[in-house]
């Protein structure tokens, strides 16, 4: 284990038993009553006493040293904020978007019986060709219709944030990759644990709904709001929002609002 600072994990205050606020003097003698208490010679039959020996006197030199004591505590306060943040979805995506296709192949089938029941198979090529063509264009049209309320669910979702841009890829493609100068906010609601971006509307044209992680696009005149539910991703409130808010790029609000 290294007594380096940045192992802001471990506790060298509670190895010497310690409050963080106390003194130099009082952490010199914590360091010896504890040093005393651990050391091989004083504990013969203790195979593990040069380890806990080591560990008190790791402490002691980090605590000691008032450098080093405050790259300590400042590591210790400081959350790790990881360049990169990667979230991917953790619940399989549900069978809504598969709703449309079945519906389509019912439809062609419906329409197939109606012909049948009408006896167009019968008549001329000229009625024949009517008849199918505009049974087949109001199957599509309802099909249309439905596929746009029961959008495709895709099964592997992931995110990738960091200091330059945005990406959301599923099934293998990319959705979305932007660069933070394009987005103009980013907000965070815990209580539903949905991510809002509002985004130049040039820099995501074309783009639809993703379920059931990217749940919403709503177009505006000069932007886009895209609503990302993290509710069934890996990722948590206590990793995502000190990364938004520790990376400059990222409009995200540095207080709670």
């Amino acid at each position: 284990m290294s007594d380096s600072p940045d192992s802001s994990a471990v506790d060298y205050y509670a190895r010497l038993g310690v409050r963080p606020s106390a003194s130099s003097e009082e952490i010199r003698a914590a360091y010896r009553k504890k040093a005393q208490a651990t050391h091989p010679d004083h504990n013969p039959d203790d195979p593990d006493a040069g380890e806990r020996f080591q560990a008190v006197k790791e402490a002691y030199q980090v605590l000691r040293d008032p450098e080093r004591r405050e790259a300590y505590d400042r590591a210790r306060t400081d959350p790790q904020v990881p360049e990169v943040l990667r979230i991917t979805q953790q619940a399989p995506a549900g069978c809504g978007g598969y709703l449309w296709r079945v519906f389509a192949g019912l439809a062609a089938v419906g329409v197939f019986f109606v012909l049948e029941a009408l006896g167009v198979w019968e008549a001329g090529i000229w009625t024949l060709s009517l008849a199918v063509g505009g049974g087949a264009l109001v199957a599509g049209l309802v099909t249309a219709l439905v596929a746009r309320r029961f959008p495709d669910e895709a099964t592997d979702v992931s995110l990738r944030l960091d200091a330059q841009q945005f990406t959301m890829r599923a099934d293998g493609r990319a959705v979305i990759q932007v660069g933070w100068e394009c987005v103009r906010a980013v907000q965070f609601q815990p209580e539903d644990e949905h991510m809002v971006m509002r985004v130049a509307h040039d820099a995501v044209q074309g783009l639809r709904p993703v379920p059931p992680v990217l749940t919403a696009v709503d177009r505006r005149r000069d932007e886009m709001i895209l609503r990302l539910d993290l509710s069934d991703t890996d990722v948590s409130t206590h990793v995502l929002v000190p990364f938004l808010r520790a990376t400059d790029p990222i409009p995200f609000p540095a207080v709670d609002t």
